[in-house]
């Protein structure tokens, strides 16, 4: 029996390009929507991947990539335009007939959030479930990858996010997440119309966070509590009302609270996340080169 054509958005990105991956070494036919053609496009269609560039809000790229698709995995950078996406992969899913989507959302979303970017996750997964296509929702923690962010500081013996030292969660790896996100498209019928809340395996205060990084890249690194607004400053997104209306109210919204940890990833998979020291040796050129 041939398996389905499954369509990866955000394909060349943390959970999407992995993704691709697990999943042609499964043997499915793995269409990936990207933005442009470039290097990380190009490996991927060097593994087996067929790549369509497209603009997931023009309507018509997104029905170009839906055809003869019959599974799919949304996933959208945080973004004013979440919802018109949303809309428009729904729509376009619909009118392909597609049997099944997994959606990337958030930790802490829920109706009464003060982020905006929560509440349009919040209202993205309510579009999915009118669509009536049969859907899956991940609500993960801060990504492993936040840190990867602020990079440069961490290469200046810094380490310096806008949350409080005693706050609490489990980061998760983009390609943890990944593994799910396969995992879930290969045998749906186990997980349609569930949400999963997703952790990495260590709970962690941010000043913890701070000592795995000095023991991994064996240099004393102290963390600091710094505004929001420095926090952006600092990955280039200083003008980004968005991302600072969202990073200013995410602890109000319950990023830090419970749930915060579980074994969710390990039981969909049948393999434990991996913990910060890990990722942190994993990435160690981008921390200190």
């Amino acid at each position: 029996m041939e398996k389905p054509k499954i369509l990866i958005t955000g394909a060349t990105g943390s959970t999407g390009a992995p993704s691709v991956e697990i999943l042609l070494q499964k043997g499915y036919h793995v269409r990936a929507l990207v933005h442009k053609e470039d290097a990380r496009s190009t490996r991927l269609k060097a593994l087996g991947a067929e790549i369509v560039v497209g603009d997931m809000q023009n309507m018509e790229d997104v029905r170009a990539a839906w055809k003869g698709a019959e599974r799919g995995y949304f996933c959208y950078p945080l973004s004013p335009d979440l919802l018109d996406v949303t809309v428009i992969f729904a729509q376009a899913a619909k009118e392909a007939g597609a049997g099944f989507i997994v959606n990337m959302s958030q930790k802490q979303v829920a109706a009464t959030a003060k982020s905006p970017a929560t509440i349009r996750h919040f209202l993205s997964e309510q579009v999915f479930n009118w669509s009536g296509i049969p859907t899956t929702h991940l609500r993960p923690t801060f990504f492993s990858e936040w840190f990867l962010y602020v990079a440069d500081q961490i290469k200046a013996g810094k380490l310096q996010m806008s949350f409080p030292k005693e706050a609490q969660h489990a980061p998760v790896a983009g390609e943890d997440l990944a593994r799910t996100v396969a995992a879930i498209l290969t045998e749906p019928a186990r997980h349609i119309n569930k949400v999963y809340q997703l952790f990495g395996p260590e709970l962690l205060s941010y000043a913890e966070i701070g000592e795995i990084f000095s023991r991994t890249l064996n240099r004393d690194f102290v963390y600091e509590q710094v505004s929001v607004q420095s926090m952006a400053d600092s990955i280039g997104l200083g003008q980004a009302a968005h991302f600072k209306d969202h990073v200013a109210s995410v602890a109000g919204d319950d990023i830090f609270g419970l749930p915060n940890i579980n074994d969710a990833i390990e039981k969909i998979t049948g393999k434990s996340p991996m913990r910060l020291a890990e990722f942190i040796d994993k990435n160690r050129m981008a921390f200190t080169a």
